[in-house]
């Protein structure tokens, strides 16, 4: 088998929602019971997605908050971590707070905002986390924390693509600012992202960078796609995830993550 670490964006690429298909199930398990390291690399903060692993049977190392850390799934200890620098986290926050935009600042087990609002609510919901309500500007916040593992804005579509362009000239090349879905705006460190990551899980498990897989659906997958021995896009992916990719696999809804393992059980690819 030539590839012997799959690195696996969550939403989107394996879970479409609601559930992770059976038949992805069983071609993750396949997968590890020939050998292979199965991974999960994604932007939910490590309390969100510890609680969606028993679906993979997995209780090993996950990629979480964009490649801001790497955990150990089964007892929580930190493996790697690549915070955001304070003055950064300062930076982004003071410009969203004068723009009025929503933002969040993420840690391992939790995230922090000024109050509750619309957005805020969905997000908690859908992660299953619970957010601290400050009562109070976020900006004034920070430095409380023992680490920014990402700063977030939930904004309209409309308005994403132009934030993006302005956040990422205020910050230059110290953050990676990115988009993980058509209304998150994400910024974690330069030294983050899951591209870097997954080069540096891979070091740490003894796996060279060209047999191993990245899979997703977004611009947040981008690094991670391109630092991979094969980067690939399921058919539900945005355009330029599909461009850089090396393969294009059938969407989340068609089970497409199943189809690819199957092809590399049988060294297909």
């Amino acid at each position: 088998m030539k590839y012997k670490l799959i690195a696996s964006d969550f939403d989107n690429t394996i879970y479409d929602g609601r559930e992770v298909s059976p038949r992805v199930l069983r071609a993750i398990a396949d997968y590890r019971r020939a050998g292979g390291k199965f991974v999960v690399a994604t932007g939910r903060i490590f309390e969100s997605i510890r609680k969606k692993m028993p679906l993979l049977e997995a209780d090993d190392e996950v990629i979480a908050c964009q490649g801001a850390a790497i955990y150990n799934v089964r007892t929580g200890e930190v493996l790697g971590r690549f915070s955001l620098p304070i003055d950064i986290a300062q930076k982004v926050v003071d410009f969203y707070e004068a723009n009025g935009d929503v933002c969040h600042a993420y840690a391992d087990r939790e995230f922090f905002v000024e109050k509750e609002n619309d957005f805020s609510k969905v997000y908690a919901e859908y992660c299953e986390v619970t957010p601290h309500y400050l009562g109070y500007p976020l900006s004034r916040h920070l430095s409380e924390m023992p680490a920014i593992n990402k700063v977030i804005s939930i904004l309209p579509e409309d308005m994403i693509d132009g934030r993006l362009e302005e956040v990422a000239a205020l910050l230059g090349d110290r953050a990676e600012v990115t988009k993980s879905a058509p209304m998150f705006l994400e910024v974690t460190s330069s030294k983050a992202g899951k591209g870097n990551a997954l080069i540096s899980l891979a070091e740490k498990l003894g796996i060279p960078i060209e047999e191993t897989v990245a899979v997703g659906d977004n611009l947040n997958d981008l690094s991670m796609i391109r630092a991979a021995g094969l980067g690939v896009a399921v058919g539900n992916a945005v355009p330029a995830l599909k461009e850089a990719a090396d393969l294009v696999i059938p969407s989340v809804a068609e089970g497409g993550v199943a189809d690819l393992i199957d092809r590399i059980l049988r060294d297909e690819v």
